[in-house]
C-alpha cells in the first residue's frame, strides 16, 4: 500500500480561517459581532478553538470587552488555559489576524467546511441505519430526509431577527421598508377595481370566504371537516380547480380515497358545467359535448398533479410532496383525506390511533411550512353531529382531533341542511370558518349544484327591493308632471 493510500483523510476544515476569525474576534469588536452571530462553537474543527470561541461569545453575550488579556483571564478562571496553549497562543492569534477586513468572507468558510462535516455526519448516519435493514423502510427514508433538510435549515438559521430591521427592510422578505411598502399596497388599494378581490393569500375564487380567511396563504394548514356526502372533496377540488385554472398556479392532490380518474371526471364536470351521469353514459347533445371538449382543453394547458396511491404512510406522503414540490413548482396541495393517512409507526392499533392523528397532523403543519405553500386537508366528522339539533357541526366533532385543532391555521365545517331536510335551504351550504389563526371567525354561505359536484358564489334574492322598483313603477304613471 503506497503511502498516500495510507494517510486518513481528515474531514473537511480549515485551521487559518478559524485562527483569522478568532484573531480579528479578539482585536476587533466588529468582528467579535459578526462572528458571534453567525456562528456557533460547533462549527469550528479544533477544539482548542471551540474552547476560544465560547468564551468570545460569552463575553459577547454578557456585553462585555474582549481582548487576548480578559480572555486568557476568563480561560485561567475556567481552568482551560493551559489546554488551548496559553496566552502565547492567544497573542499568536491577534498578532496572525490583527484587524482583517475580510472577516465575513473567513467567517463562511468556517461555516461551509461546518456544513460539509455535518452532511459528513448524516451520510454516516444514514448509512449505519440502512445497513440495519430496518423493517419501516420510509421511515428511514424520511429520516434521511430530513437529516439533510435540518442541516439545509441550520444553515440559514440565526438568533434572531431586530425589530428594526425588519422595519427597515434589511431583514424583510420583500426587502423594502415597512412604510414604503404600506404606501404601495395604500396605492394599490385606492386603484382596485370591482375584480380584485382584495386579498394578500391566493384566490380562492369564493368572494366571502376569501374576504374571512384572506385567500390561502403560503405555511398555512386547513383543514376542511364534514360528514360523509357533505361535498368536502367538491368543496376541496373546485377550490384546487380555480387556484389552477383561474390563478393559474401548479396544483398537486393526494387522493387516497379516489382514483385519479375518478377525480378528473369531476373536474370536467364542474368545468364544462356537463352532468356527470351524461358524460358517464355519453348521453351528451352536440353543444353538451363541444362544452367538453372545450373545458378539456383549456384543462390541459394547466398543471394539476395528482397522486392516488391509497394507503400512504405520513412519511411517503412527505417525500411525495416535496418531489412534487420540485418537479412540477406546485404552490398548493390538498389531501384526501387525513383519516386515511397511516403514521410512521409499523403497528396500527385503537390505542395509539389518536397519538397517530396526531403527528400526521403535527407533520402535515411542519410540511406547510418546510414547502412554504397552503395545504388543505380534508377529515371526517364523528357522528355527534347528527344527534344534534340543527346538526350544526362544531370542531369538538373532530374525530380522533388530537392536535388538529392546534396545528391547523384555518379550520372550515362545512354543511348542507337539505341533506337531512330535501326542504330545508335546498341548493344550499353553509361553511363555517370555526377557527382562523390570523383573521375572524364566521360564516359563509353557498350555493351547491349536485349533479355537478359544484360549489359557487351565494347571492341572496333580494324580493322586497324588487318589488318596491315594481311598485315605484306602477305609481309613476300617476304621479302628476
Amino acid at each position: 500500500m503506497s503511502e498516500s493510500n495510507a494517510k486518513i483523510k481528515l474531514p473537511p476544515n480549515s485551521k487559518e480561517s478559524e485562527m483569522m476569525v478568532l484573531g480579528s474576534m479578539l482585536t476587533s469588536i466588529n468582528s467579535l459581532n459578526i462572528a458571534s452571530d453567525t456562528l456557533d462553537d460547533t462549527d469550528f474543527y479544533y477544539s482548542e478553538h471551540k474552547v476560544i470561541f465560547q468564551t468570545l461569545k460569552s463575553a459577547y453575550k454578557n456585553d462585555k470587552p474582549a481582548d487576548v488579556l480578559l480572555i486568557s483571564e476568563e480561560l485561567k478562571r475556567q481552568e482551560k488555559l493551559q489546554s488551548i496553549g496559553g496566552i502565547a497562543y492567544l497573542t499568536t492569534l491577534a498578532q496572525y489576524a490583527g484587524t482583517s477586513a475580510y472577516v465575513e468572507e473567513y467567517v463562511s468558510l468556517i461555516k461551509s467546511k461546518s456544513t460539509l462535516r455535518r452532511m459528513i455526519n448524516a451520510a454516516q448516519t444514514i448509512e449505519k441505519n440502512a445497513l440495519d435493514e430496518p423493517q419501516d423502510v420510509n421511515s428511514c427514508l424520511d429520516t434521511a430526509q430530513q437529516l439533510f433538510f435540518q442541516i439545509g435549515q441550520s444553515n440559514h438559521t440565526h438568533s434572531g431577527t431586530p425589530i428594526a430591521d425588519i422595519l427597515a427592510g434589511i431583514a424583510s422578505q420583500s426587502k423594502i421598508p415597512y412604510l414604503q411598502e404600506l404606501e404601495a399596497r395604500q396605492e394599490r388599494y385606492s386603484q382596485r377595481g370591482p375584480e380584485d378581490p382584495g386579498i394578500t393569500g391566493i384566490p380562492t375564487h369564493f368572494i366571502d370566504m376569501d374576504k374571512l380567511i384572506n385567500g390561502l396563504n403560503n405555511s398555512h394548514l386547513l383543514i376542511l371537516a364534514a360528514r360523509p356526502a357533505m361535498g368536502k372533496t367538491a368543496l376541496a377540488l373546485n377550490i384546487a380547480e380555480n387556484v389552477c385554472f383561474k390563478t393559474k398556479i401548479p396544483v398537486g392532490i393526494f387522493s387516497l380515497e379516489m382514483t385519479a380518474e375518478q377525480l378528473v371526471h369531476r373536474v370536467v364536470c364542474s368545468q364544462s358545467e356537463v352532468e356527470s351521469e351524461k358524460i358517464r353514459t355519453g348521453s351528451l347533445n352536440a353543444h353538451e359535448f363541444q362544452r367538453v371538449v372545450q373545458a378539456v382543453s383549456e384543462m390541459g394547458r394547466h398543471q394539476m398533479v395528482i397522486d392516488d396511491q391509497p394507503g400512504l404512510k405520513i412519511t411517503d406522503l412527505r417525500a411525495r410532496a416535496r418531489r412534487m414540490k420540485e418537479s412540477h413548482g406546485v404552490g398548493f396541495i390538498v389531501i384526501d383525506y387525513l383519516q386515511l393517512i397511516a403514521g410512521s409507526g409499523s403497528n396500527r392499533t385503537t390505542e395509539s390511533r389518536q397519538n397517530e392523528i396526531s403527528e400526521i397532523s403535527r407533520l402535515l403543519k411542519t410540511l406547510a411550512r418546510e414547502l412554504d405553500i397552503p395545504i388543505l386537508c380534508i377529515a371526517q366528522l364523528s357522528r355527534k353531529v347528527e344527534e344534534r339539533a340543527g346538526h350544526k357541526p362544531m370542531m369538538s366533532d373532530l374525530r380522533e382531533s388530537g392536535s388538529i385543532e392546534q396545528d391547523a391555521d384555518i379550520i372550515m365545517l362545512l354543511l348542507r341542511r337539505d341533506y337531512y331536510d330535501p326542504n330545508d335551504k335546498p341548493g344550499q351550504a353553509q361553511l363555517f370558518i370555526a377557527k382562523n389563526r390570523h383573521g375572524n371567525v364566521g360564516e359563509v354561505n353557498m350555493t351547491y349544484r349536485k349533479e355537478l359536484a359544484q360549489f359557487a358564489n351565494y347571492t341572496a334574492i333580494n324580493h322586497h327591493s324588487n318589488m318596491s322598483l315594481e311598485m315605484d313603477e306602477s305609481f309613476n304613471q300617476f304621479a302628476p308632471p
